[in-house]
């Protein structure tokens, strides 16, 4: 059996299916094409549900609003005021950083991940898993490209004003016990409040997409990055690699904040302590680059290992002019991973900080370039086989590098509750 081309997925998953939004059907019908194709293919497959959220940008515009509310309680109690603004401030982090607090309290729906399993020939010394998130989101005007480029410049900002907005209720205390007039703790109030204003247009942006738009067709975000995965399973199930067992994974709910990804690692921890994450994303927009670090705000550095082994595997191959890159504008599964504590490493195309087609309607199959597509399969082939060389067991300790706060919640936050375990037959 010849692989797969990556384009024929993307084709259907982008204008035959269309847009796959949460909670929809078209996200249904991608998760059974996922199904399909791996059964096809006769590899061990799986699939396992969990709820979640359905985005995660009303969970933003929720905390900037309770921050305005903050301001406005200044008037009342400078107690009360700092309470609010102090909790959206710890909040605003854990959530930029996939940690669910708040977003637990949004509505929900299940959705699915599916698994396909492609075992080593041969000793298995090693786990890697390649992923890709199915689903896509609404329109924004955030996502227009002006935007698109500002929007961690605009993310940042939008935490500085929930910081000053603390800040002020500080300030404010202080002033009052320091018997100031009330004119100048009404002109320090006064000063503050175009930065409420700000938060008050972002959340009306935020708002108009998540209310008003439609779904996107997801041709580059992230059919491109399913497709390639996709390919990659189908040759690895003729030729697997001698010591290295392979998961193809299909995350539900990556614009939910990579909830998929935070119920996969939750429900396997133990079993993916040692293994290597390939996140597979944006791959047919601009040429293909290894992302080293990821985040809305200050951002995560990714695996150096995977990084080494990446920039390695592509100098062997004269088609491959690989840089590096950074994504400022979406939590992606390789972010997830990173903050707990994995090795993972985004293989994307970015455009600057930020990808072509994000949460864009102008995302379409015919702006893909497949040989961005096919230098994506080869550079992930090369990954993978170097990988497969080195020696090692999943079952040996690996030295972590990374800070402790890294790894784990903070002030005991918990991770997404994907609920209990259970298997889903054939959407």
């Amino acid at each position: 059996m010849q692989m797969d081309l990556p384009s024929k997925h993307v084709l259907h998953l982008s204008k035959r299916i269309g847009s796959r939004g949460a909670g929809t059907n078209g996200e249904t019908a991608a998760a059974s094409y996922v199904l399909r194709a791996f059964s096809e293919l006769e590899i061990d497959t799986d699939v396992e549900t969990f709820s979640s959220p359905r985005s995660d940008f009303i969970t933003v515009a929720f905390l900037f609003m309770l921050t305005m509310a903050a301001y406005l309680c200044f008037k009342v109690s400078y107690a009360l005021s700092f309470l609010l603004a102090g909790l959206v401030w710890l909040v605003f982090q854990m959530e930029t950083y996939s940690w669910s607090v708040l977003s637990r309290l949004m509505p929900r729906s299940k959705a699915q991940n599916v698994i396909g399993t492609v075992s080593a020939s041969g000793e298995a010394k090693h786990l890697v898993l390649l992923v890709a998130n199915y689903d896509t989101a609404r329109s924004s005007p955030l996502g227009r490209p002006g935007l698109a480029r500002a929007f961690r410049f605009l993310y940042i900002l939008s935490f500085i004003c929930i910081t000053i907005t603390a800040a002020l209720a500080v300030v404010g205390q202080g002033a009052s016990l320091l018997k100031l007039s009330g004119r100048t703790i009404d002109f320090m109030w006064a000063i503050c409040a175009p930065l409420q204003l700000f938060l008050l247009l972002l959340t009306a942006l935020i708002l108009t997409g998540e209310l008003k738009s439609r779904y996107c067709a997801g041709a580059n975000d992230n059919a491109s990055g399913l497709g390639v995965m996709l390919s990659l399973v189908s040759s690895l199930a003729d030729n697997p690699l001698e010591n290295t067992t392979v998961w193809g994974v299909a995350t539900a709910r990556g614009f939910a904040g990579g909830r998929g990804m935070v119920a996969l690692l939750k429900r396997h921890r133990r079993r993916l302590k040692n293994a290597f994450i390939i996140n597979l994303d944006h791959l047919g927009g601009e040429p293909v680059r290894v992302i080293t670090r990821e985040g809305t705000m200050f951002g995560f550095r990714n695996s150096r290992k995977l990084s080494r082994l990446a920039f390695s595997a592509a100098s062997k191959s004269r088609q491959l002019d690989v840089k590096k890159g950074k994504c400022r504008v979406k939590k992606s599964d390789a972010m997830v991973a990173s903050v707990r504590g994995f090795e993972a490493i985004t293989i994307g195309g970015t455009r600057g900080v930020t990808y072509t087609g994000w949460r864009n309607t102008a995302d379409v199959s015919g702006t893909v370039n497949r040989t961005y597509l096919d230098r994506a399969v080869r550079l992930s082939q090369l990954i993978m086989e170097s990988i497969d060389e080195m020696p090692g067991s999943l079952d040996a300790p690996r030295r972590r590098t990374r800070r402790a706060w890294a790894r784990k919640p903070v002030l005991g936050v918990i991770e997404e509750e994907s609920g209990p375990e259970e298997r889903q037959p054939e959407p």
